[in-house]
């Protein structure tokens, strides 16, 4: 329909073109007569073949701007549909993982637990008889115990319980547990809309990453202050960790934790930009930008 649209102001701009082109024909071709005769239609038509050339350029502009607009649009409606795309794929990729979460916990570790629970009443039941065996036995528990563990940090990984009561309380849990182990004093600063469901899409992502550099700022920064912020500017979600430390040289940018945030948020369709000058007091800022998913109202204003 817009294509119609530009192809209709071209054909015009044609035609005037034409009739200006004709009118200046004939104001040539009566040049010669005697300017009493054709004074007022040589002005007439003068002022026709002027009218003929604005219609036409007005015509030729109206196209370019039908055709810009048309292209704007096209850029919009591919930018929505790679973003509710990247959307989609991000909450197929959360389903899947609690799905192997439930079933981890739900096959694997009820059958570790029974075998613990097995171990434990042989090696009470051997424990006077047989020494030897009931030490055996005990080495295998705890063994079994480690087991549970790995697989109780493969499920939280998985989706880590703390989401579950939202996205600023698991984060304010995190920099809790941080401030406590650390002595270091955190802020952290959410807008309710996100923090409430908006970001909802990319809340796991966003808890590991905040894991990744709490870990990060503990073992190198040597900071006294951290600051976290999740806005929203546009259909971008915006979250930025900040820390008053010794900054981060160039080389330490390689490591394989930043190296796994690049790769998170480049699979979700983000990025993330490193602020440090590297020296004392310098800080560190690590910039995140995801794409929000687009809400019903906002697709259905799409064309």
């Amino acid at each position: 329909m817009m294509q119609r649209a530009i192809r209709l102001p071209v054909r015009l701009g044609i035609v005037a073109c034409f009739a200006a082109g004709t009118a200046a024909s004939l104001h040539a071709g009566h040049a010669d007569e005697s300017l009493a005769q054709v004074n007022t239609p040589l002005n007439l038509m003068t002022a026709c073949a002027v009218l003929l050339g604005a219609l036409a350029l007005l015509l030729l502009w109206r196209q370019h701007c039908l055709a810009a607009r048309l292209h704007a649009q096209e850029q919009l409606r591919a930018d929505a549909e790679r973003t509710l795309l990247a959307g989609e794929q991000q909450k197929a990729r959360e389903q899947e993982r609690q799905r192997i979460g439930r079933d981890i916990h739900d096959d694997l570790g009820q059958h570790l637990l029974t075998l613990k629970i097995d171990l434990c009443m042989l090696q009470t039941s051997t424990c006077d008889a047989t020494p030897l065996l009931a030490q055996k036995l005990a080495m295998i528990v705890q063994n079994v115990d480690l087991s549970i563990a790995a697989l109780r940090c493969v499920i939280h990984d998985l989706r880590p319980p703390a989401l579950e009561l939202g996205l600023q309380s698991a984060f304010d849990g995190l920099l809790a547990d941080f401030s406590r182990n650390t002595g270091v004093v955190c802020a952290c600063m959410c807008e309710p809309a996100l923090a409430e469901g908006a970001a909802g899409a990319h809340a796991i992502l966003l808890y590991h990453v905040l894991q990744e550099a709490l870990a990060n700022i503990a073992r190198h920064a040597h900071a006294t202050r951290v600051s976290v912020q999740l806005r929203r500017r546009a259909a971008t979600l915006e979250f930025r960790i900040s820390d008053n430390g010794v900054g981060m040289p160039a080389a330490a940018r390689l490591g394989c934790g930043l190296s796994g945030m690049h790769e998170r948020l480049a699979s979700a369709g983000g990025a993330l930009r490193i602020d440090s000058r590297g020296g004392v007091d310098s800080g560190t800022t690590l910039h995140l930008s995801l794409p929000l998913p687009a809400t019903p109202d906002e697709r259905a204003g799409y064309p």
